[in-house]
């Protein structure tokens, strides 16, 4: 092997060392971030509200009802048979 080889070799071995060293690194902070602000009320408290006006937002819009489904196909098939009249 030549020097040059040599030192491509060493060097994409650094690298993939440096990549899997931030991986671990920044697994770690995120955890300890995610740690941090689960233990926070406050944050529990918004996050439980944010959750319950979701709730309350999407309630009886279930996009995958039966009627609705109909409803859709049907005013596809209108739809596509007005485009080939035209």
């Amino acid at each position: 092997m030549d020097r040059f080889s040599y030192i491509i070799a060493k060097t994409h071995r650094l690298m993939y060392l440096l990549g899997v060293g931030l991986l671990v690194l920044s697994t770690w902070y995120l955890l300890k971030l995610l740690d941090n602000f689960n233990d926070d009320p406050l944050a529990k408290k918004e996050i439980s509200q944010a959750w319950e006006e979701a709730k309350k937002s999407v309630k009886g819009k279930n996009p995958f009802a039966s009627g609705r489904i109909s409803t859709a196909i049907n005013s596809y098939k209108s739809d596509m048979e007005q485009k080939k009249s035209k």
